[in-house]
């Protein structure tokens, strides 16, 4: 049951990065918005890398399962990116 709910979670996350990548190729403003939403996210995705003990002892998980997630968020951003360049 938890497999299934975790690979909703990165099916629904990689259709939502992909949608924004599709939005960000049809218009600059937009483009330049999303490229701003990366931006932060990326550079919260690495203060979670670099601070993984503090992030798991805060959100209640193990590090070994914020890590999988954080290697699961940066496959879902490569496939919106790619959805971009493709578009």
């Amino acid at each position: 049951m938890r497999a299934a709910s975790l690979a909703n979670y990165f099916i629904a996350g990689c259709a939502a990065s992909s949608l924004l990548g599709w939005i960000a190729s049809l218009h600059p403003m937009s483009f330049r918005a999303i490229a701003f939403l990366a931006v932060a996210s990326f550079i919260l995705w690495g203060l979670c890398w670099l601070l993984d003990f503090s992030v798991s002892s805060w959100l209640k998980i193990p590090v070994a399962s914020l890590q999988a997630l954080l290697v699961a968020a940066l496959a879902m951003a490569v496939i919106g990116a790619g959805v971009l360049l493709c578009s």
